[in-house]
């Protein structure tokens, strides 16, 4: 029965234990905001920069959790290069043992139950006093999960302190150190998580149960079991994710096995030149330092392993969405700007297809969009109306799902401003398509008329849109917002005096009674059609391209401005 006992009040300990980091995890997406998200994206450019960043940022944060769910959404995006994202994770490998520290000189060296009772009564009654999503709401999760690991760590404490009188302890001296490696592997593949298996060790290190030379070998083991956490994660994941993924198992296992092989020199080390001969603090100074060792290993590396896992492992070319992911639905700076990237895709493709309705080339476009069109029906050798229709139909849809999904999600209010102009931007690049699309068969009528005169406006209106779309290309030259605006706006003025003349031309034609009324009808439709058609891109390439202040201003422009 006492047997019994001790092994629920070790299972109530880990639970509370991984309950508490949960609560902590989600509290820190709170209230780690856009200042923490910027500071990844502008202070990690190289990666020895990024293995700093990881290590401070998953030290202060204390869970690596959440930094590697934002570098692997801003990776995705373009925001962070694949170099720095790995540089990012390993100094996060780095950072995670800070908990340990932590829990080292606080939890077994002060009263836990006195410190960990106020944080979870505070906490508690600020969750439960707090609106859901505030700042405090976040604020009071921290303290109580911080609490609830605290608390759980007392329990697992104690737990392993009363097992330890039901067993001789050092009958488990007559295991080799591979058996607990084997464990700590186990458990944390079993619980995912690295941190409660540190944990558990340090307890039954604290406990007497295992000699040092034991616990060392389960934190390698603890390590090793991430890469199953690593795997798992990837398995459904993006192929950016799955390459940072790959590089933590790589990163992990040549880590492990030098720490292993080199586990006696190591604690050597430590306990007789370091002069660390508190077991406690042994072992985390140990699992410190094999990280350590592993990134001074890996760093020079850095460069070469994302450039060879970006080249052997590539996205399908032919898929649908080539920037968005739902993994980023967590960070809405990485989802907005993934959102952009795909909108500027369906307005490409929008003025694409419309260029091919003329039979004109659609080389052209507005930014550097060769990667963009990579697998895309439209761009191929032998491109079909119809089907690149459906595409930037089907292409609008899952944008606009995504969007809808990320309305749903916290975002704040900037994020939501540019959130409802890049929408703004997808429905008018579809009705540029569409206008174009419902005149498809009027512009094959003036193609196949016998009767010239009419014949040769297809010709007309051809040429107009040839003159329209043949401005795009300025807009690839220059990225400053001012000048895009500039460009715009000539080519709203363009666009006006093309209509303007196209009308001139077939009143003209109806003054000499050169048209029946059918075609005429069916001139002044095509003629409104195409300028709707090049009135909307515009449109959805000033809210695409410029930031809202911009776009309203040259929304706000009169016609022939």
């Amino acid at each position: 029965m006492h047997a019994e006992i001790d092994l629920w009040r070790l299972a109530a300990g880990l639970g509370l234990f991984l309950f508490g980091m949960h609560q902590l995890e989600e509290s820190l997406k709170l209230l780690t905001g856009r200042r923490f998200k910027k500071f990844l994206r502008e202070y990690t450019q190289r990666p020895v920069q990024g293995v700093l960043a990881g290590a401070a940022s998953t030290a202060a944060l204390q869970s690596s959790s959440v930094v590697s769910l934002i570098v692997l959404a801003f990776v995705g995006t373009g925001i962070i290069s694949l170099a720095s994202a790995i540089g990012i994770v390993f100094g996060s490998n780095l950072g995670t043992t800070a908990t340990g520290w932590i829990v080292a000189t606080l939890g077994f060296k002060l009263d836990i139950e006195a410190l960990a009772l106020p944080l979870i009564a505070i906490g508690g009654l600020g969750v439960v006093w707090s609106r859901a999503g505030s700042r405090r709401a976040g604020f009071s999760h921290l303290l109580a999960g911080f609490g609830l690991m605290l608390m759980g760590l007392e329990f697992m404490k104690a737990g392993a302190i009363n097992a330890t009188a039901l067993f001789d302890p050092t009958t488990l001296n007559a295991y080799p150190p591979a058996v607990f490696l084997l464990v700590g592997f186990l458990v944390t593949a079993l619980i995912q998580s690295s941190s409660a298996t540190i944990m558990i060790t340090l307890s039954a290190l604290y406990a007497g149960a295992i000699p040092l030379t034991s616990a060392a070998a389960a934190a390698i083991g603890a390590d090793l079991g991430t890469t199953i956490t690593a795997i798992l994660g990837a398995l459904a994941g993006s192929m950016d994710k799955r390459r940072v993924a790959i590089a933590i198992i790589i990163f992990n296992v040549v880590t492990d096995a030098i720490a292993f092989f080199a586990l006696g020199p190591l604690l050597l080390f430590i306990t007789t030149i370091i002069g660390l001969n508190d077991p406690l603090f042994a072992l985390v100074a140990f699992h410190s330092l094999i990280n350590l060792i592993g990134i001074i290993i890996f760093l020079p590396l850095v460069g070469t392993m994302s450039r060879q896992l970006a080249k052997r492992f590539r996205t399908a070319d032919d898929s649908l969405l080539h920037h968005i992911k739902d993994a980023d639905l967590a960070v809405p700076e990485a989802a907005i700007e993934n959102i952009s990237q795909e909108t500027l895709r369906l307005i490409d493709q929008a003025a694409a297809l419309n260029q091919l309705g003329f039979g004109l080339s659609v080389a052209r476009t507005f930014y550097d969009s060769q990667a963009d069109r990579l697998g895309v029906p439209l761009f191929g050798e032998e491109p079909d109306y119809s089907a690149g229709y459906d595409n930037v139909k089907q292409l609008e849809g899952a944008i606009l799902s995504y969007a809808i999904r990320l309305q749903k999600t916290r975002i704040d209010t900037e994020d939501s401003a540019r959130l409802g102009q890049i929408i703004v931007a997808i429905r008018n690049a579809v009705h540029a398509a569409k206008c174009l699309k419902d005149t498809h068969h009027d512009l094959r009528s003036f193609q196949d008329s016998v009767d010239d005169r009419y014949n040769a406006w297809f010709a007309r209106f051809r040429d107009s849109a040839d003159e329209f779309y043949g401005m795009l290309s300025a807009l690839q030259i220059t990225q400053s917002t001012s000048h895009q605006f500039e460009m715009l706006v000539e080519m709203k003025g363009k666009n006006e005096e093309i209509h303007a003349a196209l009308y001139r031309e077939i009143y003209r034609e109806v003054a000499d009674d050169q048209l029946s009324e059918v075609q005429i009808s069916t001139l002044l439709n095509v003629n409104r059609e195409l300028y709707l058609s090049c009135q909307s891109l515009l449109g959805a390439l000033a809210d695409a391209l410029l930031d809202a202040h911009s776009a309203t201003d040259f929304d706000s422009l009169p016609a022939g401005a």
